[in-house]
């Protein structure tokens, strides 16, 4: 019977942290030097992970979880200590604030939906990156980063749906 409700408590923490590991995962995958793009996809895959996770499984993926995420990637060297944390919490904080309308909304309005928070970070992380580096940077980065964010949300969480369903027998 302990044996029993140890195993079931093991297996609620993996469940509740697969979203998380995912989304280190895909954070590790975006800084490998094989990358087809110059610019690191760090921010753009984890950004996916984590608009998906809050709207589908908002348990999993916490504020303070996306938070973390953002800073494993500003260690990572990704960009400056602070910015992708800040980005994932505003990601993060978009899907929490439409979560009810994209619930059960269709494919199509969550990616539109996820096109415009994408669209609305670069701008952000541009501007923030024009503050601390008090010059005008180059945008096409983080713009090549936006439009492969957006570009590969459909196959990314067609993969994220079947860890879901996988996961929690949905």
């Amino acid at each position: 019977m302990i044996g029993l409700t140890i195993r079931h408590q093991l297996g609620e923490w993996l469940r509740l942290a697969a979203p998380t590991l995912v989304s280190l995962l895909l954070l590790l995958i975006s800084i490998a030097p094989w990358r087809p793009f110059d610019a690191p996809l760090g921010g753009s895959l984890v950004a996916a992970s984590i608009f998906y996770w809050t709207i589908y499984q908002p348990e999993a993926m916490a504020p303070w979880v996306a938070a973390l995420i953002g800073l494993a990637s500003d260690i990572l060297g990704l960009s400056p200590i602070g910015l992708s944390m800040l980005i994932a919490l505003i990601v993060c904080g978009s899907a929490q604030f439409w979560r009810q309308q994209l619930a059960d909304a269709s494919f199509f309005v969550v990616w539109l939906s996820f096109a415009a928070t994408s669209l609305a970070t670069f701008f952000i992380a541009w501007a923030l990156a024009a503050m601390v580096l008090e010059q005008w940077p180059d945008p096409w980065p983080i713009a090549i980063q936006s439009i492969v964010n957006v570009a590969l949300y459909p196959v990314l969480t067609l993969l994220f749906g079947r860890l879901q369903r996988a996961l929690w027998n949905e």
